[in-house]
């Protein structure tokens, strides 16, 4: 592959440098004195940043983030300013709002420890994790409309995109090569197999794709639903790996975490289906997904067994997402992408 991994160490800095710890007194205290909000601060897991709920008795909750030293503000920039477009649109999705501060600033820079660190506040959203509620027909339904909608509230979103090389866009997934060797020995094929896939695609078919900003995470911990009813999507988080790309890229990662699970292919096609109704694919983008989809899970193997060694301490949470990707990918070893474009193709059709 003609990428290298070098591009990626130099710029995906909030992955490699670890956060030091802030006090709950602290954090409480920047509650206040700078928006003006009592209550009490409750540490939330996070990849890379610090996150804090702060609870309140006003009946009214929120999410304090303190950035990564090594996060830039630009990047910050903008994907707080994706929350603001997508609040203004007529869209029924169920998104934080970014809350300013006092002095009606959207950042907040704040020395801590010695080191500049840039702090928001969104709205909490209440609803349990995807991971946890059960599955259903209903639910990929719903999931797939969502994600829909997401990606036409931002189809007209068009900030200067940060120039930056962020690990988990599939589009730098041919970088990830030097990685190959963190993977346990007995998948290293399986994972290798998969960018070479993608380095074809991406020297290809992936270059005419439609492009637009897409959220790149629809991840089961990223999505809240409803403890009553959870086919009710009652909120999406975490913009973090937002990224200019191919729209399609947005529902091979989506995807990608449902082709693990039983049933993975039922309910992979109901997502599909439901994605299709409300923002039609081309035949181009229906080609091209099963290699992405491929592409996502190995880059999500790879990822995380990689950055379990380097921080043992985080590993539980770094590899949450571990299982149903490997699932998903030894699934997929019977099944060429030509099969499954097929199949997907089919499917798509019959809503005809």
């Amino acid at each position: 592959m003609s990428s290298t991994s070098e591009p990626i160490q130099q710029n995906q800095n909030a992955l490699n440098v670890e956060v030091g710890k802030t006090s709950h007194a602290t954090v409480e205290a920047i509650a206040f004195d700078h928006f003006g909000i009592t209550g009490r601060a409750v540490t939330l897991s996070s990849e890379r940043d610090e996150t804090f709920l702060i609870q309140t008795d006003t009946g009214s909750d929120y999410v304090l983030k303190i950035a990564n030293p090594a996060e830039r503000t630009d990047i910050l920039e903008f994907q707080t300013q994706a929350l603001i477009h997508l609040a203004a649109k007529a869209l029924p999705l169920p998104l934080p709002r970014a809350v300013p501060t006092k002095n009606g600033e959207m950042l907040l820079a704040l020395p801590l420890a010695d080191k500049r660190r840039t702090a928001r506040l969104l709205t909490f959203l209440d609803g349990q994790q995807l991971y946890k509620a059960r599955r259903s027909f209903e639910q990929m339904d719903a999931l797939g409309k969502m994600l829909a909608l997401l990606g036409k509230g931002l189809a007209d979103f068009r900030p200067q995109v940060p120039q930056q090389t962020l690990l988990w866009d599939i589009c730098n997934a041919a970088a990830l090569i030097a990685f190959v060797p963190h993977v346990e020995p007995l998948r290293q094929t399986m994972v290798s197999h998969a960018l070479e896939s993608f380095d074809k695609l991406a020297n290809g078919a992936m270059r005419t794709l439609r492009r637009q900003v897409i959220h790149n995470d629809f991840n089961p911990h990223n999505i809240l639903v409803s403890e009553t009813d959870p086919a009710m999507v009652t909120g999406v988080i975490d913009f973090g790996d937002m990224v200019e790309a191919p729209l399609i890229n947005d529902l091979a990662v989506a995807l990608s975490y449902q082709i693990g699970a039983e049933n993975s292919l039922d309910d992979a096609v109901a997502m599909l289906q439901a994605y299709h109704r409300v923002r039609p694919l081309d035949p181009l983008e229906i080609t091209c997904l099963p290699t992405l989809l491929r592409t996502r899970l190995a880059m999500t193997v790879i990822i995380t067994e990689w950055r379990a060694a380097l921080y043992p301490d985080n590993r539980d949470y770094i590899l949450r997402n571990h299982p149903i990707a490997l699932a998903g990918l030894t699934r997929l070893v019977d099944h060429t992408d030509a099969d499954l474009g097929a199949f997907f193709r089919q499917k798509i059709g019959d809503l005809s």
